[in-house]
């Protein structure tokens, strides 16, 4: 059930079996398994039993919660999984380390990324970044080019200007990324590891100014300060994803768009960008770009009398929680409304930033960036979608939706500029 959704590249998409799990509905087959679990053994968790390895796979609602609430005690966030696919480009980041080291690498990045605050220090200047580099999209695009547009933006805010027509640095995190989908079974190209980390290191030491990297406490060298920075480069380019399928979706859906306009033209009425914000949201609940969230157990843990030994990897497939229409009406609908009338606040868990103390600690930068995004599109561009994605738009939410094969033209619309 896992393998299908997890095939489409938990680090790096691979489009073309993306454009597989979207015919094979691989999403909404997962939630049907689900289901036929939960009617055979109950809320679980069901316990597969591998060589070497003990998955669990999390039915229950409370379950979810209890996960994440209860990181990284007795629940680590670094998974055998985890470690083995991330250190292949960032070997030092919090999301790979369970040791004494991983509180003050926490708090080094909720330093950095403003994490308790609702917009980070430099968020005017990041806007500006996404205005100015998302002024010429009069085109029709694919995703590619989309993506190449998007990473400029991501290297300007996360490292300076200087780093705009750093392609190369962003083509080695991709290629590490690849080596990463096979987690420890994939290739290690040390060399370029190496390559990429100190043209990272470099930008570190320059801080530019009104950079994200300027805002990181560069002293405590035990904790590798900059070897936190390719997770937000990496966590970043979801946030495109997200973008690229939410504009598939406004071109389909004109009443939402106008929504969005009527906010970008009263900023004043609307400073965080509710609606924008809420859209992204719900791109995110309909297609997780996160796939499946991973904790493992440091001792036996006990659940409904059954007991999971020691090194139990736990996996909350997303997908199946944000889009159960047995649990929430809006299931299959694009409705962020639900983001500002409480509907996804309630129990059941819509965790598209996760939740609890191992939450994503940049979600106020990327939802600042993306709810910009989608503000300034809205009201400088029309958005028209190619037949094929407009069809697969024109119902229910597709529960798989491959992003490489969208392709969206964009004209900008006559009369005054609105920024």
């Amino acid at each position: 059930m896992i393998g299908p959704v997890v095939a489409q590249g938990p680090i790096l998409r691979r489009p073309r079996l993306g454009t597989l799990a979207e015919r094979l509905h691989a999403d909404d087959r997962a939630l049907r398994r689900v289901r036929e679990l939960r009617h055979k053994h109950g809320d679980g968790p069901v316990l597969l039993r591998l060589p070497g390895r003990t998955i669990a796979l999390v039915l229950a609602a409370e379950d979810v919660h209890r996960l994440l609430a209860e990181t990284p005690e007795p629940f680590a966030a670094a998974t055998g999984e985890k470690v083995g696919a991330l250190t292949h480009f960032q070997p030092h980041a919090v999301l790979v380390t369970h040791s004494s080291l991983r509180a003050p690498r926490r708090e080094l990045n909720e330093q950095a990324l403003d994490s308790h605050q609702p917009v980070h220090h430099h968020g005017h200047r990041f806007v500006d970044v996404v205005q100015e580099e998302l002024d010429g999209l009069h085109a029709t695009l694919g995703w590619n080019d989309f993506r190449a547009i998007w990473s400029r933006v991501v290297r300007r805010i996360v490292l300076g200007d200087a780093a705009r027509d750093d392609v190369e640095l962003t083509a080695h995190l991709d290629r590490l990324r690849a080596d990463a989908n096979w987690a420890q079974f994939g290739p290690n190209h040390d060399e370029l590891r190496t390559r990429f980390l100190s043209g990272v290191t470099q930008y570190v030491a320059k801080a530019e100014p009104g950079s994200l990297v300027e805002s990181l406490d560069r002293r405590p060298q035990a904790l590798d300060p900059a070897g936190q920075v390719p997770h937000w480069l990496f966590a970043f380019d979801a946030a495109g994803i997200a973008l690229w399928r939410l504009f598939a979706v406004l071109g389909t859906r004109p009443s939402l768009l106008e929504t969005i306009v009527a906010e970008a033209r009263r900023p004043e009425a609307s400073p965080l960008l509710a609606q924008a914000g809420a859209a992204v949201q719900e791109s995110l609940r309909l297609w997780p770009t996160t796939l499946v969230v991973l904790r493992q157990a440091l001792e036996p843990t006990v659940w409904r009398d059954r007991i999971a030994p020691a090194g139990t990897e736990f996996a909350i497939v997303s997908s199946v929680f944000h889009r159960d229409d047995e649990a929430l009406d809006f299931a299959n609908d694009f409705e962020p409304a639900a983001w500002l009338d409480g509907r996804t606040d309630g129990p059941w868990p819509i965790i598209p930033f996760s939740e609890g103390p191992a939450a994503c600690p940049g979600r106020n930068v990327v939802l600042l960036t993306t709810s910009a995004a989608v503000s300034q599109v809205a009201a400088q561009y029309g958005i028209d979608v190619a037949p094929a994605t407009r069809a697969r738009l024109a119902g229910p939410m597709p529960g798989t939706f491959n992003h490489a094969d969208i392709r969206i033209g964009f004209w900008r619309h006559s009369g005054k500029t609105i920024v």
